[in-house]
């Protein structure tokens, strides 16, 4: 493979818990970049599990085998098929990326398993980063649902799964807020740059040793993660995809700085 005939593509990686609205924002902002740069995108689909997409796929794992044939065919549960289906990814690695090398654009929005934890976990998912990140830039963008700002204690859950999903890629990642404009929170701006308010709020929140507990991953997630902020977005109303965008390329300056 002529590495240098991909030096300049970049691969945005969606990754989250299941719900969070992945293959929504892999439209939206695919579509958004295409209207506002006229960029030519590839849309990836490597979730074997789903049943509709609100994109059309330029790849699809679904060409190769789902989930739902998996069960058929080996008579097991969803849970055990979408691990095969990861295995089965691993398997024919060579073969998926020379297809996405066939039909990669300039920018290469790519939607993961609804079910994170089988991409990002097992060896599948770290593999196929490998493999990308020889074709050009990847960079990660973790998403979060809205509805773990209603707690500042889930906050901090979701954002240490965040760092956690970074630590296992590898590779630059950025956090976004998605479903933001029906986040009932009035602080949460505050809550998502402010470390020490955030731990102000865990304390009045919490009860004992939950509250204590969380503070101390606030710290730690603080110093692992530096000074990386989280974007508002919204991937039905297309909010916040500037902010997104700017941070996606200020992922790879010199600096490094995310702020």
């Amino acid at each position: 493979m002529n590495t240098d005939e991909y030096a300049n593509r970049l691969f945005i990686i969606f990754t989250g818990p299941a719900g969070s609205g992945k293959s929504t924002l892999t439209a939206s902002f695919g579509r958004w970049l295409e209207e506002a740069f006229n960029y030519k995108v590839t849309y990836v689909n490597l979730d074997p599990g789903c049943e509709y997409l609100p994109y059309k796929p330029d790849f699809d794992i679904r060409s190769m085998f789902t989930c739902r044939d998996i069960m058929i065919r080996e008579k097991i549960g969803p849970n055990a098929a979408m691990i095969r289906a990861s295995e089965l990814m691993l398997e024919k690695i060579d073969e998926i990326i020379n297809q996405i090398a066939r039909v990669s654009g300039e920018i290469v929005v790519v939607d993961t398993p609804g079910q994170m934890e089988v991409f990002i976990f097992h060896e599948s998912g770290p593999e196929v980063i490998k493999r990308l990140s020889q074709m050009g830039r990847v960079i990660s963008v973790f998403i979060l649902d809205a509805k773990f700002a209603r707690r500042a204690a889930d906050l901090v859950v979701a954002r240490l799964m965040g760092l956690s999903a970074t630590l296992r890629l590898e590779i630059p990642t950025i956090i976004v807020l998605n479903k933001s404009d029906i986040c009932s929170r009035s602080d949460i701006d505050k809550l998502l740059i402010d470390v020490d308010y955030l731990s102000e709020v865990l304390m009045k929140e919490g009860d004992g040793v939950i509250s204590d507990m969380a503070a101390m991953l606030t710290d730690a997630i603080s110093s692992m993660s530096g000074a990386i902020r989280i974007v508002k977005v919204s991937a039905l109303k297309m909010i916040g995809f500037p902010e997104l965008y700017d941070l996606i390329h200020e992922a790879f300056c010199t600096c490094g700085d995310l702020t």
